[in-house]
């Protein structure tokens, strides 16, 4: 599918999706979601640059990812989408930059580039020219890798609340903590892909710097040091909420060991308790013709009282340890 908007009487216009090549060269934004071999082969034709293939966009070598050819520059970042779904996932998405447009390719919908559309059909956002529609949409995706941050430290700061409170008075049940370790996966997962895409914004940022179109306009440039500083903020975010995932994580390990430990102590403390009755009750069901208890009236009470002498000895000694 091709989106593609121009600049007409100061105002975004939308540009028909059946539009000619000659209307797609007055676009300033055109925008490639998940196209066919036919839309492929009619921007190209429009701008005279090659797009990469879907293979191509996945290749991790820097210079697959930000390059210049002619007809455009050519820069993929790795965007993190599906945030709110169980599974987050990654996509790759290219943005060239040929002239004064801006086209991006892409084979997902993440919510930045729903929400920058939705800005364009209003008229929020004015797309006077491909670069600063980079920089506004890479502004987009920016907000969103930091809401989608925001909400991943609530969640962790949700389990330290549960570890101190619960954890504290061994309350910490086992669908509990089934929860708990949920909530610090799904934040890890988060937190991983969130910087894995702030490691390539970067990138795409530090190569925009350099680029002709950009590097002569001031605003653009104050524009890119800005979202350069968010970046690198949010990218030394990610690595804080990493070790606090990793904390938290060792925390709950620790309370689930805790609590195993008192379950096994609890086994172990009742085993020793009943092993001197069980040896007073072995003894005495011996069938030997000679022990003299046997034939005793006193012999049974005195086996039975043996047996009760010997738990509550060590009962009360693992109390007065306070093993108990």
């Amino acid at each position: 599918m091709i989106r593609a908007y121009r600049i007409a009487d100061g105002h975004n216009a939308r540009l028909d999706e059946k539009a000619g090549m000659a209307e797609l060269r007055t676009a300033t934004w055109v925008d490639l979601l998940s196209p066919s071999r036919e839309e492929r082969q009619q921007v190209e034709a429009a701008f005279g640059i090659e797009l990469p293939t879907r293979e191509e966009m996945r290749e991790i070598e820097l210079s697959s990812r930000v390059y210049r050819e002619e007809g455009g520059t050519f820069m993929t970042a790795t965007v993190l989408c599906r945030a709110d779904s169980p599974v987050p996932e990654t996509m790759d998405i290219t943005f060239v930059l040929t002239g004064e447009a801006l086209i991006t390719l892409r084979f997902d919908d993440p919510k930045p580039f729903y929400g920058f559309h939705h800005q364009v059909s209003r008229q929020s956002v004015r797309l006077d020219s491909g670069p600063l529609a980079l920089t506004q949409l890479l502004d987009s995706i920016l907000d969103r890798i930091a809401d989608v941050l925001e909400g991943a430290g609530r969640d962790v700061n949700q389990v330290a609340q549960q570890l101190l409170i619960e954890g504290h008075g061994g309350r910490l049940g086992s669908d509990t903590q089934h929860q708990l370790l949920k909530k610090i996966a799904r934040a890890h997962d988060l937190t991983a892909k969130a910087r894995e895409s702030l490691v390539t914004l970067v990138r795409v940022l530090a190569f925009l710097n350099t680029v002709r179109e950009v590097a002569g306009d001031k605003i653009i440039r104050a524009r890119l040091k800005t979202l350069s500083q968010d970046a690198q903020s949010l990218a030394d975010y990610t690595a804080f909420l990493s070790s606090n995932i990793a904390f938290q994580l060792d925390a709950l390990l620790g309370v689930v060991g805790i609590e195993q430990n008192n379950i096994v102590k609890i086994f172990s403390i009742a085993a020793v308790v009943f092993l001197p009755p069980t040896l007073v009750a072995s003894i005495y069901g011996m069938n030997f013709h000679h022990m003299p208890e046997l034939d005793s009236p006193w012999g049974y009470p005195m086996a039975l009282g043996l047996m009760v002498l010997s738990v509550i000895i060590p009962y009360i000694w693992f109390k007065r340890r306070g093993w108990l």
